[in-house]
């Protein structure tokens, strides 16, 4: 069992290169070369909070061009629709190959505060949901859930634009409490979904002219209400209110345990979790001092949390690249690998498999998807060590070599602590070992003439890469 105790860097439990790499995974998607000696010989906590608030401070994605287009232009020039899809992802990759640390939040979220592009089909609405996601990722809770019941996108998709007076639709109603706040019958009654249903009508938009939402008061139900027990002439406001004071403790441990199975660990320690929990409710909803204890606690620094968790598509793919510093820009096969790729393995940005979200974990690898994904996986590695960018390989294996760059096995060792976050047995080692050192005679490493200078190194590091993506220590974060 485990408490809120921040992390102290010990004999049992070191600040080192497998740490840092685990911080900057489950907060991001993998430290970049240049990241990792600052950090070594930074304050772990510092790191933390730092990174943290760089995420609060940072500014928000600049609105497109087209983020308030409605449908009429684009009826104009449908190729339209596409292209600015392709925009807004080309910002993604860029954003998480240059940063990454507030995106994995805003996917995160993505994955919680679930809406499908294939149902409500706007790009306004598309950025508006995106832009929401990134504005309160670390913010307040209570404030995010508020906002995202007015969000065109999740209006549309969860049939708010049906919930009337007289009629009242209980998808969103339905879905606040069991997915969004409270979890799977914890706290409420089939007639609180009812009734919540009535409290939220009124609010409208039409995703087929990508129109702003507005409320209707004609269509709001004025009569009372009976929520937790709880009678008035409850709206929009109301329940929110009622949820985070009336059921705070369902909304605090639901949340917290997502959070916990999301960054630290698929399987909950609940002692940890409902401390948190208490934390959160005394924040008054804020995340940031969740987020700030979770990833400064022990807890998250535990060997048995390192490496516990699978990749899912995308940042199996994005944490690859980064690992080997190549920049965004030199990276050009994007789509057929970060997007349709991630796609083909069942991760869809924006189009997540149905309204609970990917389930992840185990069900992102089966025998169809785990070959695939080595596929993929080789294709990036193919495109990293093409002409324009297998310099940056050698310049990666002699940063991680420390001015061993004629010794093999070292290198062979640096770079799969790198890539895996974690050293191999020596039986996988021995193995690694021949795939780094190619086709090159062995008399060139018994002499010591052979070095990270010779022309083929990049082109070793490569295979030495193929052999480590088809590894199941590379499919873990």
């Amino acid at each position: 069992m485990a408490n809120l105790s921040p992390y102290v860097p010990g004999v049992d439990k070191p600040w080192n290169k497998e740490r840092v790499i685990h911080f900057y995974r489950r907060l991001g998607y993998g430290p970049r070369p240049e990241q990792l000696a600052p950090a070594l010989t930074a304050d772990a906590l510092v790191l933390v909070e730092s990174a943290l608030d760089g995420i609060k401070n940072k500014a928000l994605p600049a609105s497109p061009v087209w983020a308030n287009y409605t449908a009429e232009i684009y009826d104009a020039d449908p190729d339209l629709i596409g292209e600015h899809r392709t925009e807004l992802f080309d910002s993604i990759y860029d954003e998480i190959l240059s940063d990454g640390l507030r995106m994995k939040l805003v996917m995160f979220w993505h994955n919680h505060f679930v809406t499908e592009l294939g149902v409500y089909g706007c790009n306004k609405y598309l950025w508006n949901y995106y832009a929401l996601l990134h504005k309160h990722c670390v913010g307040n809770f209570k404030v995010f859930v508020e906002a995202m019941g007015k969000c065109p996108a999740m209006l549309d998709y969860l049939n708010g634009n049906d919930n009337e007076v007289g009629k009242p639709n209980e998808n969103y109603a339905r879905e606040l409490m069991e997915l969004f706040t409270m979890g799977e019958n914890n706290g409420y009654t089939q007639n609180d979904v009812v009734e919540v249903a009535r409290a939220l009508t009124g609010y409208k938009c039409n995703p087929n002219i990508c129109d702003n939402v507005s409320f209707n008061n004609a269509k709001f139900d004025k009569t009372n209400k009976i929520i937790f027990g709880k009678v008035g002439n409850w709206g929009y406001d109301d329940v929110h209110n009622l949820i985070f004071t009336e059921r705070k403790t369902q909304v605090s441990r639901y949340i917290c345990g997502k959070l916990y199975r999301a960054f630290v660990n698929k399987e909950i320690d609940t002692e940890f979790v409902n401390a948190l929990a208490d934390l959160f409710v005394s924040s008054n909803w804020e995340l940031l001092p969740v987020l700030k204890t979770m990833f400064k606690s022990a807890h998250f620094f535990d060997q048995q949390n390192i490496a516990s968790l699978i990749k899912n598509p995308t940042e199996c793919f994005l944490d690859l690249v980064r690992a080997t510093g190549v920049a965004s820009a030199n990276v050009k096969d994007r789509y057929s690998t970060f997007r349709y790729g991630a796609a083909n393995l069942g991760m869809e940005i924006f189009n997540p498999i149905n309204v609970a979200g990917w389930p992840g974990h185990q069900e992102w690898i089966n025998e169809n998807t785990l070959t695939r994904r080595w596929n993929y996986c080789r294709d990036i590695v193919n495109t990293i060590t093409n002409a324009t960018n297998r310099e940056v390989l050698r310049s990666l294996a002699l940063q991680l070599a420390e001015g061993n760059n004629n010794d093999p096995d070292l290198i062979t060792r640096a770079l799969t602590l790198h890539f895996l976050g974690q050293a191999l047995d020596e039986e996988l080692h021995a193995k690694a070992l021949l795939y780094f050192k190619s086709d090159i005679p062995a008399n060139y490493y018994d002499d010591g003439s052979w070095n990270l200078t010779w022309a083929e190194a990049p082109f070793q590091v490569g295979n030495l890469l193929q052999f480590l993506v088809k590894l199941p220590e590379f499919q873990l974060s």
